[in-house]
């Protein structure tokens, strides 16, 4: 023990000596045979923190040493992870197609941690396509269909079917820049995979009224009154949607000024919140008396319409459940 004990402190002398020697403050640093036999001889337990002072008593290594360390940890928690291990600045400054890859990879690592907890109404469909990331449904109308989401190629599915068959009328996507959230509302969502605050979802305008076919319907105020729940259920929690309101636009060109609903998905501050609420506001053919606020989540059902080139036609609503 007592070898062990001169062992331990003899290296934390040598090791202190080369941090103290590479931070710059001295160039050279001996002790004398005498000043090692005393030290060791002493009956403290020795740490490495009191060297310090002993090699400079003015306290100028000292607070160079605790200053580099205290530098360390201000960055370390400064830098906010976003998605894997890169900050927001850093996942910004990605390709959307590096962007799309990591959070598919991001998202494959989380999600089968998480399997035993979907709900027993979409195990099977989750199971036979793991592209299926909850289900939308609303009484009374054709809308009754699961919906996918791919990040690498978000409009995979729009053109195919659930079995990967490319079909005209596709399936029921949720835009790649919406999260439809990992966990559930009571339990808590898993972090970085909370509900955005808006959940993009297309489908397409079939003649036939399947898919999107009959979301124009709800030009008309009174059929919103009739039909005015959306059940969008995550695979983890039954979620319920309360129908506000229905606009026409369109997909303008990128250097446009005009406002464009497609590109919201999360909204963090309430300045974001009210440039977009007051847009979709102004955009709207009616809005039903429903109360809606800053902090709510949001549906927005989009659809391709004919009023207009590159017309587009939406509803939307706040959650509920």
């Amino acid at each position: 023990m007592v070898r062990s004990d001169i062992l331990k402190k003899l290296i934390c002398v040598l090791l202190c000596t080369f941090v103290l020697m590479g931070c710059g403050e001295i160039e050279d640093y001996s002790f004398s045979r005498d000043d090692v036999n005393d030290f060791l001889a002493s009956d403290e337990d020795y740490t490495g923190e009191d060297l310090l002072p002993s090699v400079n008593e003015s306290g100028t290594i000292e607070s160079v040493v605790s200053s580099d360390t205290d530098e360390i940890a201000e960055e370390k928690e400064e830098k906010e992870i976003y998605i894997g291990d890169l900050t927001f600045e850093e996942y910004e400054a990605l390709t959307l197609e590096e962007q799309d890859a990591l959070r598919a990879e991001e998202r494959a690592k989380v999600t089968p941690a998480y399997e035993d907890e979907i709900l027993h109404d979409y195990r099977e469909l989750y199971d036979y396509n793991n592209a299926v990331i909850g289900y939308i449904y609303i009484d009374g109308t054709s809308i009754d269909a699961p919906v996918l989401q791919t990040l690498e190629d978000y409009e995979y599915y729009l053109h195919r079917d659930i079995d990967g068959v490319e079909s005209e009328p596709g399936c029921i996507i949720l835009d790649a820049d919406s999260e439809i959230g990992i966990g559930t509302r009571k339990e808590g969502y898993l972090e970085g995979y909370e509900p955005t605050t808006i959940q993009m979802v297309h489908g397409h305008n079939m003649r036939n009224g399947t898919m999107f076919g009959s979301l124009l319907k709800y030009a008309d105020a009174s059929y919103a009154d009739s039909h005015s729940i959306i059940e969008y259920d995550s695979l983890y929690e039954k979620r319920s949607y309360e129908v506000i309101g229905a606009f026409y636009s369109q997909i303008y060109p990128e250097d446009s000024n005009e406002f464009k609903y497609y590109t919201y998905n999360q909204l963090d501050s309430k300045e974001e919140y009210d440039h977009w609420i007051e847009n979709i506001e102004d955009l709207a053919l009616y809005l039903r008396d429903v109360p809606y606020q800053y902090g709510d989540e949001y549906i927005l059902l989009s659809t391709c319409a004919y009023q207009t080139e590159d017309g587009r036609f939406a509803v939307f609503g706040v959650r509920r459940q």
